[in-house]
């Protein structure tokens, strides 16, 4: 693993493991090195972050000057950067991998493809279905008022309140978490799964955002940055990158945090429910940051290893609960039977 035991505040200074005084050359070259390397990581962890926010920002200006010319919708210049930023993040994949097996196969790409396919054409049908209602609503807090750094953070925090509780629930409830389940089939990270998810959900998910950003009444510079902020992040808590995040986790849901949402330990995955940000989860007791721990041992549906992994496999996962159930029997039980002083301990009300 590329961090040591120990990782969290001491590993934000440097270095995770003290060594006593000693003039070994090989001993002081590798310390050296760790430094260096734990160095790279912070700035890679930080320069990733920032450049969110120049995405944003590089989208709000592309926009301007489309509308001057007559020309583009508001989510064009959202998507050419968020487009740029997944190449960028392809390319340091390549180069400094978290987890060398974490690199995809054909049929994973293949698959991850369709769903991103499958997820632009939700939001865009969502979206058709949605806005002819909420532009009824005559009244809204007026967040246009406001700088656009300022209404596009609050946009980000209101949206993921919604989505954190919601997805919350889609750990805690059995029938949702026939859905979401889709999302947890993946048995490693990497920037392009960040939208494998059911349709199902997406649709959700996209109307309640659509309604969201209806009644903050946010001007359309504010929603260009928001979507570009929005577009971006996903794929960064995804990606398979070897940096490190540190105080970031404290506001950010960053990669640290999220590969510990996708534990096939099903008491650490049921955490870090945010997709942008950190703050809810501190807010409602979700926030799982260990420190004695990089990262977890396993991903995917622990109690589930013979999951469907193909695009039409999984999204047929809710219709066919019942026989992929049947398929783990050897290894899947219900949390109320559970053993509490198991490391996979129940969460409550689950049944999945």
């Amino acid at each position: 693993m590329p961090f040591g035991p120990g990782w969290g505040w001491v590993g934000l200074m440097g270095k995770t493991d003290f060594v006593e005084h000693t003039d070994d050359p090989s001993v002081v070259s590798a310390s050296a090195e760790d430094r260096r390397q734990a160095r790279r990581r912070r700035a890679l962890g930080l320069g990733l972050h920032a450049l969110v926010g120049v995405g944003a920002a590089a989208a709000v200006a592309l926009d301007r000057r489309l509308r001057r010319g007559g020309k583009g919708r508001a989510q064009a210049s959202a998507a050419a950067v968020t487009i740029g930023f997944y190449g960028l993040l392809w390319a340091i994949e390549r180069r400094r991998p978290y987890r060398q097996d974490w690199q995809p196969g054909a049929g994973e790409v293949v698959s991850d493809a369709a769903f991103l396919m499958s997820t632009v054409g939700v939001q865009v049908a969502a979206m058709s279905l949605v806005e002819p209602v909420v532009r009824r609503n005559k009244r809204s807090l007026r967040v246009d008022r406001l700088p656009v750094p300022v209404g596009a953070a609050i946009g980000v925090l209101a949206f993921d309140l919604v989505h954190s509780r919601v997805h919350q629930l889609g750990h805690r409830w059995g029938p949702a978490w026939t859905v979401h389940s889709v999302h947890h089939s993946p048995q490693r990270l990497y920037w392009f799964n960040a939208t494998r998810f059911h349709g199902l959900e997406m649709f959700v998910d996209m109307a309640l955002e659509t309604m969201v950003m209806s009644v903050l009444g946010m001007s359309r510079d504010q929603t260009v940055a928001y979507q570009t902020v929005r577009g971006m992040y996903g794929q960064l808590q995804h990606c398979n990158v070897d940096l490190s995040s540190g105080p970031l986790d404290h506001v950010f849901s960053t990669p640290d945090l999220h590969r510990w949402h996708h534990s096939a330990v099903y008491r650490e995955g049921d955490t870090n429910y945010g997709a942008i940000t950190s703050v809810w989860d501190k807010v409602f007791g979700t926030f799982y940051r260990p420190v004695d721990r990089a990262g977890p041992d396993e991903l995917g549906i622990g109690r589930m290893p013979s999951f469907p992994q193909t695009f039409w496999e999984l999204e047929r996962v809710p219709l066919d609960w019942d026989q992929i159930r049947q398929a783990n029997a050897d290894t899947w039980f219900d949390d109320r039977d559970a053993d509490v002083t198991s490391a996979d301990a129940p969460v409550p009300v689950a049944v999945r």
